[in-house]
């Protein structure tokens, strides 16, 4: 079969392996360009995400955050470079803080980028507010966000079960899929657990000290990683939410309320 060649103006995919020396070079390389940019309003910089802890693969990004002060407004950044995907956040300094010390909607993906970090520069010994921001966290309660997330998992078996009723098979799978991960961050609220590395997710998900009865199995139904029928599924989807609502119940979360609220 003669091989065909493709046309000079057809997109290619722009990215290459890199290793995690690579991008540590790279960050810093960044770093410099920041400082010599923008000088004394730059309080920190960390490479943080995968890079951070060596658990960086081939194709990778390279997360960096740069935290300036209040009097800088900043947009961030997202691009290829040398084949490598870098993303810069520019975080003012008093929104970085106060967001480090919330539980937040997406705590379990966001509260590493708080705790670890390659630190590229810093002024003043900056990083000690981080610190001190994440220490308030730490001890707060989460009793709350736990109660807004079941929530968010009813709204989501509710939308399986329309699904369902309108017989549409891929409706079905896409928002059983997202109930399954509404349901995993119950789980991760729950046992104040964040997630290390996003390809880590499952992982460290089953790895929960407490979870829902017959949990792995429920999940990976109702998230499409094994086979159903859609019966199969949606009584799946019934029964991981009866099951998280069993161990989320003695600590107090109810969703219920015999009057209307305002």
């Amino acid at each position: 079969m003669r091989k065909i060649d493709h046309s000079p103006l057809e997109p290619r995919v722009p990215l290459r392996k890199v290793s995690h020396e690579e991008r540590v070079r790279l960050g810093r390389k960044i770093a410099s360009q920041i400082i010599d940019s923008y000088k004394e309003a730059v309080l920190a910089i960390c490479i943080y995400g995968s890079t951070a802890k060596s658990l960086d693969r081939p194709f990778s990004d390279l997360e960096l955050f740069c935290v300036v002060s209040d009097r800088l407004e900043m947009a961030n950044k997202a691009y290829v470079y040398d084949g490598l995907l870098v993303e810069i956040d520019y975080l003012q300094e008093s929104k970085f803080l106060r967001a480090a010390t919330e539980i937040g909607w997406d705590w379990p993906i966001q509260a590493d980028q708080y705790r670890n970090r390659i630190v590229l520069f810093e002024h003043d010994n900056w990083l000690k507010k981080l610190e001190e921001a994440v220490a308030k966290n730490d001890r707060a309660d989460f009793t709350e966000e736990v109660k807004r997330a079941t929530i968010a998992m009813t709204e989501s078996l509710g939308a399986v079960r329309n699904a369902h009723f309108k017989r549409d098979q891929r409706d079905l799978r896409t928002r059983a899929f997202y109930m399954a991960w509404d349901t995993a961050r119950v789980v991760f609220l729950y046992n104040r657990k964040y997630v290390l590395t996003t390809s880590w997710f499952w992982k460290q998900l089953f790895d929960c000290q407490e979870q829902p009865k017959g949990f792995r199995k429920l999940v990976n139904v109702v998230a499409g990683f094994e086979r159903s029928t859609s019966s199969e599924l949606v009584d799946s989807a019934e029964q991981l939410w009866r099951e998280t609502m069993l161990m989320v119940g003695p600590r107090g979360i109810c969703i219920e309320s015999t009057d209307t609220m305002v």
